[in-house]
């Protein structure tokens, strides 16, 4: 394998010595979009994190080490005290990320968002008005998410644009990534659509096809999602995943999760610390605990350089936590035909 950068080292030694790096907080679950493709089971979930337990909980991920936090929903800055709950976390040094739809940030929410030198993340489905709201589900969101996209960068506020590919959006990615160029914003695009929390599969009929992702893949955005020749260390014996190793996921019910879409909740921090469910929760110890051996059907495939396995994916999908991911599996097939043709 090529020899791994600082980050990435950084990375694998947290995950070894499970070190939460990475967290995400979902201070809300209600939404002002509907999106097809939304992994949030339900919008009018109550909210039982207060604000001085999500500040508690800030100092707690201090303490342990993690380094980026991202703040989001539902839409974020639906939440009153988002403010009060950023600022603590800039603070505490996090890097921070703030995730919205852009159709809530106003001039004064923009305002307060400048002095904390923190990012934030827009989904952008597309430029044209009538693909974007076919996402969303929200007539008028496409004006009000690019006014939001707008404001933000008048006060100079990264920003990264997210487009996610669907059956709707993913013909004209391209474009997203022109007018993030033109803006001075970051981009990255995904085909990664995922069940909802809950476990249940309705997002995924909003997944492209792997067959149709080809010239995407061969493509200038697919960043370093295609390896050129890479075949991974079966010597290599640290997590497979993020989850539950260096990355949770902490619900607006305080639910404390192995990854954004894992349903197994590990605990609930209005009972419990983070700290405590971290490191002695069975659920935290099983998902941490699985190594390459333990997925006999994955460790001898020809294609495991090119495979993106998911814990999840391979439960919800297909019903076994260490069984085969359907879609990982089609997923690596595509990316050895990209790999193939660029040798070839």
């Amino acid at each position: 394998m090529s020899a791994r950068t600082p980050y990435m080292q950084l990375y694998a030694d947290a995950a070894r010595q499970a070190i939460p790096l990475d967290i995400m907080v979902e201070l809300t679950h209600r939404c002002t979009f509907r999106c097809r493709h939304c992994y949030i089971p339900d919008f009018h979930a109550p909210e039982l994190l207060t604000t001085s337990r999500v500040l508690r909980l800030l100092d707690e991920l201090a303490e342990m080490g993690t380094l980026r936090l991202a703040l989001s929903g539902g839409e974020l800055f639906l939440r009153p005290d988002w403010l009060a709950i950023a600022t603590r976390a800039r603070r505490l040094g996090f890097e921070l990320r703030l995730f919205s739809n852009g159709s809530t940030v106003t001039g004064p929410i923009a305002d307060a968002i400048a002095p904390l030198h923190a990012a934030v993340e827009v989904s952008l489905y597309s430029l044209d008005r009538e693909t974007f709201e076919r996402v969303t589900r929200t007539p008028g969101s496409f004006d009000r998410t690019m006014r939001g996209i707008e404001l933000l960068r008048e006060r100079d506020i990264p920003v990264l644009l997210k487009a996610t590919m669907t059956i709707h959006t993913h013909a004209r990615v391209a474009d997203v990534h022109a007018f993030a160029a033109s803006i001075g914003a970051d981009c990255i695009s995904s085909p990664g659509i995922m069940p909802r929390k809950d476990g249940t599969t309705g997002p995924l009929s909003q997944r492209v096809p792997e067959a149709l992702l080809l010239p995407y893949y061969a493509g200038p955005f697919a960043g370093s999602t295609v390896p050129t020749e890479c075949v991974p260390d079966r010597r290599d014996d640290g997590p497979l995943c993020a989850a539950a190793s260096r990355s949770a996921n902490i619900t607006a019910a305080g639910d404390v999760l192995p990854c954004v879409i894992l349903p197994m909740p590990a605990g609930n921090i209005c009972q419990q610390s983070f700290r405590e469910i971290w490191e002695d929760s069975p659920v935290m110890r099983r998902i941490r605990a699985i190594r390459r051996r333990d997925l006999i059907a994955c460790d001898t495939c020809s294609k495991l350089a090119y495979c993106a396995r998911c814990h999840a994916q391979a439960l919800v999908e297909d019903g076994d936590l260490y069984g085969l991911s359907t879609w990982a599996c089609e997923h690596a097939g595509v990316l050895e035909e990209v790999a193939r043709r660029r040798k070839a």
